[in-house]
């Protein structure tokens, strides 16, 4: 029986890009220590969020003294072997002082838009290791259900329709749900 070596964030973040065949970077996070390519993501993936990180940057734009600020597919060095890419994150202004590649720990808020080529395993993974290390929330959306589960230290809680999300890091955003899949 052989086993595979987990490779560290410090490995992965001094490996090469890669490309395919047509020149775009391919896709990949370190989940657990192990480097996992992305699928390229849908047309209506990409614009679900984009438009909530639209809906998020109005939001804190009318809340600055939150002093936070809204990134979409920003790198986020999460442990030793957890190297994410959150389809958004929110984060403090003052965690945002350093130069590195990607940035040192978890999001204050991630947002994970689901793709159907995520696994679930994958998906808990992530989830598990945002909140182990520093993140307040992550959001999971699914577009297939348009629907979100705030996942929090303590407990997960789905939001459907015109259920406006609960998120302690963002008071007063009072955003239904069913604006995030408001394509049109």
């Amino acid at each position: 029986m052989s086993t595979t070596a987990l490779v560290t964030s410090e490995q992965y973040l001094a490996l090469p890009d890669e490309f395919d065949r047509s020149g775009n970077r391919i896709k990949d996070e370190l989940i657990g220590g192990e480097i996992v390519r992305m699928a390229l993501p849908s047309n209506r993936h990409d614009r679900i969020k984009n438009l909530i990180n639209q809906l998020l940057i109005l939001y804190l734009a009318s809340h600055q003294e939150l002093g936070l600020e809204s990134l979409v597919e920003m790198g986020a060095e999460v442990t030793k072997h957890d190297v994410f890419v959150p389809n958004v994150s929110v984060v403090k202004h003052d965690r945002q002082t350093s130069e590195a590649r990607v940035f040192q720990g978890a999001p204050d808020l991630a947002i994970e838009v689901v793709s159907p080529s995520d696994s679930a395993s994958h998906l808990k993974a992530k989830v598990d290791a945002y909140l182990k290390n520093g993140s307040q929330t992550v959001w999971v959306v699914y577009p297939d259900t348009r629907s979100v589960v705030v996942h929090s230290g303590d407990s997960a809680r789905e939001f459907k329709a015109d259920q406006k999300i609960e998120d302690p890091l963002l008071p007063d955003f009072f955003t239904p749900v069913s604006t995030f899949f408001n394509l049109t």
